[in-house]
């Protein structure tokens, strides 16, 4: 799947997705359940790897 977005709206989004990977990082420790646990993890990793290929894109792409 391909998205387009602007170069501000990039920077957003990948904003956004750092906030969120600390959200998790926070919620990782305080969880208690090993299950709910890993899915956290899971969902941070996937996190991750969007905010990496985003972050690529950006500091490939001419600003503005």
């Amino acid at each position: 799947m391909r998205i387009e977005l602007s170069y501000d709206d990039a920077e957003l989004v990948r904003e956004l997705l750092r906030q969120r990977v600390l959200d998790l990082d926070k919620e990782i420790n305080r969880t208690d359940s090993l299950a709910f646990k890993e899915e956290l993890r899971k969902l941070e990793r996937a996190t991750e790897r969007v905010l990496g290929d985003i972050s690529r894109t950006l500091e490939g792409a001419p600003n503005r």
